[in-house]
């Protein structure tokens, strides 16, 4: 027998049989990973598709890009599922009521007729089915919703906030009340047949004798309760560093959602929170919660805060179009220098000219005192006076003419007037009689007196002021209710 000289490169069958065994596991492998990442044709021959160099090629790559995104979000839609512990309670009843009533085309004059709508109070309101809750809205809505959308900005928002509550707190600055009051809004709150509760806020900053007489005039037509917020949080607009909240001392006292609890007794409310800019709405909301210890971010959904009070989360903006004048205090997130100019004149201009004087010394401009102070004299007409008042104001806001703002004054002077560094509030001159008398609502209201009116008023009134030297405006000119 010849013994060879190497070892034979013949593969064995303990080898064939081991390789063989390897690749099957292999492969075994390589469908699990396929069916876990949808990876298809790892090794594919195919040359994949080149696009050939010319000016469109960007654009092209671009669009197969948009298009294979889309694809993956439709697939992704359809897989989705909704989560019934997202969904707040008003979105449920509002989906509830598309679906019952979309088939049915019936006209809103027939079902909802006007006589109907007369004899309703809100006592009977709260009362009735949710869906014929929405038939009084949409008919209301159909009626009003081009005349609104022709005068205010967001008007869908400050509508949907209407929708989804049955009583309204309408915010308002109590230094000059009249000002914030939108007849149109208050008009298709009322037809609607909902509830108006006027808030006066901001009631740490006037003397107490003012909020006394303010909640006498509103009482006889609205609900209206004081209110102090008790959150120091200074606006983004008003300040661009943003500082932390603070909380008075004396917020220990939580008992303002109590006196809410009994404006209407046993009965389920959702309230609504609607007002102007820098009128208070976010702190309010945050006061209610804070003293309710709700610690959760507000979403966009009913916040329970006690067994038969939810708050609807959104705020409603009211903020009219074309706003001129004094009014533009009105969208004061939004001014350029040129719009605070004109409303710094036009308020300076409303003041008397002792206010205008004070106003200076508070603001270190001595120097214009004292020139401008020998040129008045008590005999003096009207005309005479407005007329040097019309000169220390243009010589404080402008420089080398009217053009050129004085930038240091006009921000010194608006930063301490809206940050609540100059107290001031407004009088009207003349006698108000705008609203139209209800005797209705002093009857159905009257227990308000003592369950809720006398208490709120005495811790309110009980604050300590922390200021007592105010400049008192005496003008006509704030007042925008018509």
């Amino acid at each position: 027998m010849v013994k060879l000289k190497q070892t034979s490169k013949r593969q064995t069958l303990k080898q064939k049989y081991s390789i063989i065994k390897k690749v099957a596991a292999h492969k075994k492998k390589l469908k699990k990973i396929i069916k876990k990442t949808n990876i298809h044709n790892r090794r594919a021959t195919k040359n994949s598709l080149k696009i050939p160099e010319c000016i469109f090629k960007k654009s092209i790559l671009k669009n197969i890009k948009t298009i294979a995104e889309s694809k993956k979000n439709k697939n992704f839609e359809k897989c989705t599922e909704i989560k019934i512990d997202d969904i707040n309670e008003s979105t449920v009843r509002n989906v509830k009521y598309l679906l019952n009533n979309n088939s049915s085309k019936d006209n809103l004059d027939d079902t909802i007729s006007e006589v109907y709508l007369e004899n309703i109070n809100f006592n009977d309101y709260v009362q009735l089915d949710f869906n014929i809750k929405m038939k009084i809205f949409e008919k209301v809505k159909n009626e009003n919703y081009s005349k609104l959308n022709d005068k205010y900005l967001f008007i869908d928002s400050l509508i949907e906030v209407i929708k989804n509550s049955d009583a309204i707190f309408y915010i308002v600055d109590i230094r000059n009340p009249l000002l914030y009051l939108d007849k149109d809004i208050i008009d298709f709150i009322k037809l609607c047949k909902k509830e108006i509760i006027i808030i006066l806020n901001k009631c740490d900053l006037v003397d107490s004798g003012i909020i006394q007489q303010w909640l006498t005039y509103f009482r006889n037509y609205f609900i209206t309760l004081p209110f102090i917020c008790f959150i120091k949080k200074i606006p983004s607009y008003l300040n661009k560093n943003k500082l932390p909240e603070k909380l008075y001392d004396h917020f220990i006292n939580k008992s303002y959602v109590k006196y809410i609890k009994n404006i209407f007794k046993n009965t389920k409310i959702t309230y609504g929170i609607i007002g102007h800019i820098y009128t208070g709405r976010n702190s309010f909301i945050h006061t209610l919660l804070n003293e309710m210890n709700y610690n959760n971010k507000i979403q966009r959904a009913d916040i329970k805060i006690d067994e038969n009070i939810n708050i609807y989360g959104k705020y409603g903006l009211i903020l009219k179009k074309n706003l001129t004048g004094i009014e533009l205090v009105k969208k004061l997130h939004s001014l350029d220098k040129k719009e605070v100019t004109t409303l710094l004149d036009e308020f300076l201009s409303c003041l008397s000219g002792k206010n205008l004087i004070k106003l200076l010394r508070i603001l270190k401009e001595d120097h214009i005192i004292d020139k401008y102070q020998l040129h008045f004299s008590a005999n003096d007409d009207k005309l005479e006076k407005k007329e040097k008042k019309r000169k220390i104001i243009h010589f404080f806001l402008y420089e080398n003419g009217e053009n050129n703002i004085n930038v240091n004054n006009m921000k010194k002077l608006y930063n301490k007037l809206f940050l609540n560094k100059i107290l001031y509030y407004i009088i009207p001159k003349s006698k108000i009689t705008y609203f139209n008398e209800n005797p209705d609502f002093l009857k159905d209201f009257a227990n308000l007196n003592d369950n809720v009116y006398h208490k709120i008023d005495e811790f309110i009134l009980s604050q300590k002021k922390k200021y007592s030297n105010y400049i008192i405006i005496k003008s006509d000119k704030f007042n925008f209710y018509t």
